[in-house]
């Protein structure tokens, strides 16, 4: 079994702890927050480096977007990544999941991928649905809400658990996989010095256009099923407020409510 290529694929999403709601139009204003790796990406690039250590390999990391996003290529080339690839076309502009899961699948395969790593959700969108996407654009097999993979190189499989209700379960997957991370189920490391200078100094990401994907047709706002109905911001609630000396007062206030 040859050394893996591993690729993770990561997301620059507006800081959530920045974002706001424009009262006007009721969309977000991304314009106020700063751009950042998506946060569950954190683990889906320290898993993937782990997956390295172990088995041997590369690790690229993916991502789609305009040319800024070359800021979150850079951050997972400062953790440990070994290169970098951007798809930046303005044929993938108003792409919702599945365009994206589209492109992404079509990447990972012109890198001839044996495993595809991402976070579980996007902070800006939180759908879950790219990681699946990617899989079954590709027909290959998917791990998803893995809380840690145990590689098998010698059999060509990729064992994970996965977080199920009630508990866990163990599974094996045929390479190529693509994988979901869970959130916060790895602690993810700290990019060392020299490296993290090349990553912001010297590291320039691959970029593919849609043509060289093969897939202008197939991406974009005229690809993407989303339809938003519509949307609306809720005013604040001024809710009553009672205070009470005692347990005993509290408890007579509720009875008399019929709250119990």
């Amino acid at each position: 079994m040859h050394d893996w290529t591993i690729v993770v694929c990561v997301k620059q999403v507006p800081d959530a702890d920045e974002v706001s709601i424009d009262p006007e139009t009721g969309t977000l204003n991304r314009a106020a927050a700063a751009a950042v790796l998506n946060k569950p990406d954190w683990n889906a690039v320290e898993a993937a480096l782990e997956l390295s250590d172990a088995v041997g390999g590369t690790v690229t990391a993916l991502t789609m977007g305009p040319p800024t996003a070359t800021e979150v290529l850079a951050t997972a080339v400062g953790l440990g990544c070994d290169d970098g690839v951007l798809l930046t076309d303005r044929a993938f502009a108003g792409s919702d999941t599945w365009p994206t899961s589209r492109a992404l699948a079509a990447a990972a395969d012109k890198l001839d991928a044996d495993v595809v790593i991402c976070g579980e959700e996007s902070t800006d969108s939180s759908t879950g649905q790219v990681p699946p996407g990617i899989a079954a654009h590709n027909d290959w097999s998917q791990l998803t809400y893995v809380t840690d993979l145990d590689p098998n190189p010698e059999d060509g499989e990729l064992v994970a658990t996965r977080d199920v209700e009630g508990g866990h379960e163990v599974v094996a997957a045929t390479l190529p996989t693509v994988v979901a991370f869970a959130f916060g189920e790895n602690h993810p490391r700290t990019a060392g010095l020299h490296r993290k200078i090349y990553a912001e100094t010297e590291f320039e990401p691959r970029q593919w256009s849609a043509a060289d994907l093969g897939i202008e047709d197939e991406v974009g706002l005229d690809a993407s099923p989303t339809s938003v109905g519509g949307m609306d911001t809720a005013s604040p609630v001024d809710r009553e407020k009672q205070q009470f000396d005692s347990v005993d007062a509290l408890y007579d206030a509720l009875v008399e409510q019929e709250v119990v």
